[in-house]
């Protein structure tokens, strides 16, 4: 709904200047002119009118009057360069406006609130996923929400610290070592002048020589001692923060649903579970103690150089504003730098992680000179932005010292006049020297350790991004425990999109009786899988309800539900392992009696004790050395053990011979008796016995019925079935 406040002055008397007064219901701004180019238009649903206007003039023109009521589709042409939002206008179909890509998602948003209007639905309220922060405006990464610009650093960094609370007392002690050296730190310095001035001076005192040598070793070594054994306990820390967090966050990941999968590629989440946990420990382990330890340090040493000689103190300081002005800009060239080469690093990662997941297509197609130019030239300009980020580095971190280190020239030069007029002693000014010296690395470590820690927090959010990523499905589990499912399963008025604004489902409805055969039959895209994925209750349906034995779907508990549920899908999924291992991943307390039993009913038995090892023969990874029949019979085996009530086979045959097909067949002929079968068939051949048949077009059922009466048709069906014939008689040929 466009509100009133939000519609701008020369929209709304364009609008009045074709139906005055009129009640702006939709509004959305595309970012094409009528003849493609780049501009600007908007379309307004103004009471049951559909207006498009552009605004290429001094004020907006009208180009399109369509009268919503005669609309009775709306959908999106994918064109090149753009795309365009189309309509069904009385029967003939027209172009209401178009727009780039890059809007592509805005414009679904408008197509199903037109579609919810044209079907007499109260206008609903569609999630918009954001592109850039709400606050700032900085572009976001395409899978995360997290800003590092408005990065609620003190938040984050008050989460992180209740992860270290099951070890306060070890947190505590090394917060007391952490003081402790320091404060043994701060005691060479103190004895050193009094060794220059009360040993090494005329007015010698030798008696003290054996004291202040054994205070300084014993400042050192308790100085040592403590940073050891904070440094250990540091340790043992990270890492177990870091088994914390990594056991947290793939817990969580266990139980988020297939539509967090759907915007988070594998890498992404494979980089949460390690360089985001680790920078996590890192964070808290090693640089908040080092960073502590350091501001303790500046603390310290400011305190004990105000006590030894304030005048001299507030000299050694003068540096310090001209430091801050001049690093200031050192430090935007400088976090431009290392933010371009992470940037180039990542691109980098992603280059050589995809060029070794396809190696084989590489040397099928013998692109491997392809290949190696562009990992040189990717490479090339990473090394030119490492250049450019150390180069910069190398003179920030210089000029630095040079200004600090002025701060000393500062103190010789004024000390000495202090130590003519008797003022001060030698000892004291080396003193005052070695204690400036000390807080050099301190300051450097905090000048550079920003970038540093708003990375770690960075990660950290990210990390929290996992942990508290709402689940579609696993959020809301259901209580009610079914201890036996008949396998009566019904779709009611059911609608579904991946995305909330596209929807691939529309008013689906079906009934299956326990114990029958439902085949899901249509070309690829029309929602056959989708379907299998809400029975499976991987994704929740946006619209109406499927039950199961008459309980709602999503009132059942996942634990009692999918543990009756049966899969074979057409990639067969196999770990490394042994064959038996494999057959028995669903019922992992299955004796080796009944494992046999299964693979024997999948005709599976043979192949299996021809190999080498039998059962206990490794299948490599992802089933490496298997055939794709023998992992498909191994997979149908696993199912026969785990004996559900609802069995789903997705294209189980697609991917295998005549003659592999033929045994697999026989086997699923076994695995199906007096089960609810859901089958999805790229030979429509086997789908021939099923009870009933539903076919699929649009997202919407188009026939629903047997294969005789389908057959006796001139519908869908039949000419899916004509089609089959035909290729499989060039396959016959062929062969």
């Amino acid at each position: 709904m466009a509100e009133s406040n939000h519609i701008p002055k020369d929209v709304r008397e364009a609008v009045d200047g074709v139906r005055p007064g009129a009640d702006i219901r939709l509004l959305a701004f595309s970012d094409l002119t009528p003849d493609g180019s780049f501009g600007e238009q908007f379309l307004a649903l103004a009471d049951d009118r559909l207006l498009v206007f552009s605004c290429d003039g001094e004020s907006p023109a009208l180009v399109k009057d369509v009268p919503f009521s005669e609309v009775s589709k709306v959908d999106i042409e994918t064109l090149v360069g753009g795309a365009a939002l189309r309509a069904v206008v009385g029967g003939r179909r027209e172009d209401l406006i178009s727009f780039s890509h890059a809007m592509s998602d805005a414009f679904g948003r408008v197509r199903i609130q037109l579609d919810a209007l044209i079907e007499g639905k109260p206008l609903p309220e569609v999630e918009e996923r954001a592109k850039r922060c709400a606050t700032c405006g900085l572009f976001l990464g395409e899978y995360t929400r997290v800003c590092p610009r408005c990065l609620r650093k003190g938040a984050t960094l008050r989460r992180l610290l209740t992860l270290t609370k099951p070890y306060t007392v070890r947190m505590v002690l090394i917060g007391i070592l952490m003081v402790g050296g320091v404060v043994a730190g701060l005691v060479p310095p103190y004895l050193t002048a009094i060794l220059v001035d009360d040993v090494l001076s005329p007015r010698a005192n030798y008696s003290l020589v054996i004291w202040l040598v054994f205070g300084l070793a014993a400042a050192s070594l308790a100085h040592t001692g403590m940073e050891i054994w904070r440094n250990r306990i540091a340790a043992w820390l990270g890492a177990r923060i870091s088994f914390d967090i990594r056991g947290q966050l793939y817990e969580r990941l266990q139980w988020l649903s297939m539509r967090y999968y759907d915007h988070h590629p594998t890498g992404t989440i494979i980089s949460r579970l390690t360089q985001d946990a680790n920078g996590v420990q890192d964070l808290l382990a090693f640089a908040l103690p080092v960073m502590l330890v350091n501001v303790v340090t500046i603390f310290g040493v400011s305190v004990v150089l105000l006590v030894i000689n304030w005048k001299l103190a507030l000299i050694a300081m003068v540096p310090l504003p001209i430091l801050f002005v001049i690093l200031r800009k050192l430090w935007r060239l400088l976090r431009r730098a290392f933010h371009n080469w992470w940037y180039r690093w990542r691109r980098f990662h992603g280059l050589v992680s995809d060029a070794l997941g396809r190696v084989k297509v590489t040397k099928a197609f013998s692109q491997q000179q392809s290949e190696i130019g562009r990992y040189f030239y990717r490479n090339d300009d990473l090394r030119a932005a490492g250049v450019l980020a150390d180069q910069t580095a190398g003179t920030f971190f210089p000029v630095m010292w040079l200004i600090i280190g002025s701060g000393s020239l500062l103190v010789w030069y004024f000390g000495s006049m202090l130590q003519m007029h008797e003022a001060i002693s030698i000892g004291r000014i080396i003193a005052f020297l070695a204690y400036l010296h000390m807080v050099q690395f301190p300051l450097e470590f905090l000048g550079h350790s920003t970038q540093w820690i708003t990375r770690a927090l960075t990660a950290a959010e990210r990390v929290f991004e996992v942990l508290d990523a709402e689940s579609d499905s696993e959020s809301s589990r259901g209580d009610i425990e079914l201890e036996e499912i008949r396998g009566e399963v019904e779709y009611r008025n059911v609608g579904f999109g991946y995305e909330k604004h596209q929807q691939v489902l529309k008013d689906i409805s079906f009934k299956v009786k326990p114990g029958q055969m439902l085949g899901l039959v249509g070309k690829s895209g029309v929602g056959k899988s989708t379907i299998i994925n809400l029975l499976c209750r991987f994704y929740d349906a946006d619209e109406g309800e499927i039950f199961i034995d008459g309980v709602p779907l999503r009132d059942v508990s996942l634990w009692s539900y999918r543990g009756k549920l049966g899969v074979v899908l057409q990639e067969p999924f196999m770990f490394s392992g042994t064959v038996a291992e494999n057959i028995a991943y669903a019922k992992p307390e299955a004796t080796p009696e009944e494992i046999m039993a299964a693979a024997k009913i999948a005709n599976a038995h043979d192949f299996i004790i021809s190999k080498p090892d039998g059962y206990d023969e490794q299948v490599g990874e992802r089933g490496s050395r298997l055939s794709g029949g023998e992992k498909q019979r191994i997979c149908i085996a696993r199912g026969i053990l785990h004996d559900p009530a609802i069995l789903i086979l997705d294209e189980a045959t697609a991917s295998v011979d005549l003659e592999t097909e033929e045994q697999i067949q026989e086997a699923i002929g076994r695995l199906i008796k007096g089960r609810t079968t859901f089958a999805i068939a790229h030979r429509l051949s086997t789908l021939r016995h099923a009870h009933k048949l539903v076919v699929l077009d649009e997202g919407r059922i188009v026939e629903s019925g047997t294969h005789e009466e389908l057959t006796a048709k001139t519908g869908t069906y039949a000419k899916l079935l004509d089609i089959h014939r035909r290729t499989s008689m060039v396959e016959v040929t062929d062969g």
